[in-house]
């Protein structure tokens, strides 16, 4: 059985309220399912390269979470959404 202790538990809820306090821009998120592709990310930021992508995808899945997208934003690697 998991036995989670104050400290964990708070550093949980830290972590899954950032990876989710952001929500997908369906400017961005044309086909809703939450997460960015470099197709769509590139039709909104035309100047951003497929190694740029790459670089922001920390996951290697091919597409950007909102957590990865923050990443980016604090890195200067996106724009943050107004």
């Amino acid at each position: 059985m998991l036995k989670l202790t104050k400290l964990s538990t708070l550093a949980f809820i830290l972590i899954a309220g950032a990876a989710s306090a952001q929500e997908a821009d369906p400017n961005i998120d044309v086909n809703g399912d939450g997460f960015y592709s470099f197709p769509e990310v590139s039709t909104i930021y035309p100047d951003l390269t497929d190694a740029d992508f790459t670089a922001m995808d920390s996951t290697g899945d091919g597409l950007l979470d909102m957590a990865e997208v923050a990443a980016a934003q604090d890195a200067g690697m996106m724009p943050a959404a107004e």
